[in-house]
């Protein structure tokens, strides 16, 4: 529900717009001086912070997205499984600089949680496509949350008339859960090299910005976000959650028009 794919894909995460320091680069582990408290909001501690928030927030994508394609009388186990992921989020203890991330992570998942279960029990399609609308827009401020603690400048894309959500046959004439028509503006994008070599990924959108890292083969990834120019895509590095970096944008296949992505300053 962030402008997305289907219904729990509706539900997924940016997931995105997390710059960890150095841009791409796994975040050191810091050290403090014996007996010092150390500051969890400066630049020294807070990509690790972050990337804790974050990657429960992955999971919780992860799970919403297997909830969206189970048939109703399989829903309530998916439906315990993102119930289990915000008890994680709620308990994580996180600095007060975070404290406006965490409550839209859980406000975001608290959502999708609620309209599954109104789906469930039969809520109809208006009331379904209300929470639909709310977890997008509760989504969208988890990513601006994020980007305004890494310093970050967002640029919203120009929005689009979301598609209507109708519950999806099974193979078995049952319902799954609600998923969005091929009308709806995805704000979670994938990127995919084609080959027929290795992409190069960058920590800034330049040629001459240092490589840190390499998009395989075949390999997607999440896309984050654009440069203005169109010319650049942010994306996050494979097997490195949180961490980002910048690849040319003709160098790969993006699941959704680069136009829909957000623009992003870097």
């Amino acid at each position: 529900m962030s402008k997305p794919f289907t219904l729990l894909s509706v539900f997924l995460t940016l997931t995105f717009l997390l710059v960890a320091c150095g841009r791409g680069q796994a975040a050191p582990t810091p050290t403090a001086s014996p007996g010092a408290t150390p500051d969890l909001c400066s630049p020294e501690y807070l990509p690790a912070v972050i990337q804790g928030v974050h990657s429960v927030m992955r999971a919780f994508d992860d799970a919403s997205a297997l909830a969206s394609n189970a048939p109703r009388e399989n829903l309530l186990p998916a439906i315990s499984e993102l119930q289990r992921i915000r008890r994680q989020a709620e308990d994580l203890q996180v600095p007060a600089c975070l404290s406006a991330l965490k409550q839209a992570q859980l406000t975001h998942m608290n959502t999708v949680i609620q309209t599954l279960m109104a789906f469930l029990g039969g809520a109809d399609q208006a009331a379904v496509n209300q929470g639909i609308a709310l977890a997008r827009q509760q989504h969208d401020q988890y990513i601006i949350e994020m980007a305004y603690v890494l310093g970050m400048t967002v640029v919203a894309p120009a929005s689009a008339t979301p598609g209507a959500v109708n519950p999806a046959p099974t193979q078995e004439g049952g319902e799954s859960a609600p998923t969005e028509t091929e009308t709806a503006t995805p704000s979670v994008a994938m990127a995919t090299n084609p080959g027929p070599s290795g992409v190069n990924l960058r920590n800034a959108p330049d040629l001459n910005a240092p490589e840190v890292g390499i998009l395989a083969v075949q390999i997607t990834t999440m896309a984050l976000g654009k440069t203005a120019d169109n010319l650049w895509i942010l994306v996050e590095i494979p097997d490195q959650p949180g961490q980002t970096a910048w690849v040319y944008s003709t160098l790969v296949q993006l699941s959704v028009s680069i136009d829909q992505l957000t623009v992003v300053t870097p």
